[in-house]
């Protein structure tokens, strides 16, 4: 979980709650969940999932927490590399999305590691030391072997929580779960670091 959403957990006194999918108030079932999604350009987009007392916490408190946090990012960065996102709290679950221009803004704001690279870029800076096995088969698999490494990306982050991806997720190391073609959670049973290896489109 990162430092910002620590800071909205401790707001509302949730710190014992299971980090978990909560139901919206969205059609046919539809789950809205806490998490982060990369997008093509590089950008990455955080929603916060919580349950909510608005009788004991102010949402507009929040707001004001997040616009002034993200104001001095912001000017410390020379630059709009943050926006806060949609805020509102519907029948006591909170949701709270923020927009960063860039992983490395992911990092900064919420100090986790958070590093998107191409996987040539990772294999030649010797940032990917582990083994990954391949989602389609479960099997071990050796970097050197992956085809079209060239075309693929790896995220290296030490956060646990969902993440969805542009493109299929191919290769994941330990203590990563696969959800859907193009998204993963990232577990506790990480060993320090988890890797997904996935198509950048």
């Amino acid at each position: 979980m990162n430092s910002f959403g620590k800071r909205i957990i401790n707001m509302s006194a949730a710190a014992v709650l299971i980090l978990a999918a909560l139901t919206s108030c969205g059609s046919e079932g539809e789950v809205q969940v806490s998490g982060r999604e990369i997008h093509k350009d590089g950008s990455v987009t955080a929603t916060i999932v919580r349950e909510w007392d608005e009788s004991l916490y102010s949402v507009d408190g929040l707001k004001t927490m997040m616009d002034e946090e993200i104001r001095d990012y912001n000017f410390d960065h020379a630059g709009d590399k943050i926006a806060a996102g949609e805020v509102k709290c519907e029948e006591g679950i909170l949701t709270c999305v923020i927009d960063y221009s860039t992983d490395e803004d992911y990092s900064g704001f919420n100090s986790r590691r958070f590093v998107v690279e191409s996987l040539d870029e990772a294999m030649a800076s010797d940032l990917v030391k582990i083994s990954v096995k391949s989602v389609k088969d479960q099997t071990q698999t050796d970097l050197g072997s992956i085809e079209k490494a060239d075309t693929l990306s790896v995220l290296i982050t030490d956060e646990t929580g969902r993440v969805t991806f542009p493109g299929k997720v191919l290769y994941i190391s330990d203590g990563v779960e696969p959800v859907s073609k193009k998204a993963i959670e990232v577990t506790e049973n990480m060993d320090g670091l988890a890797y997904i290896i996935f198509e950048n489109k």
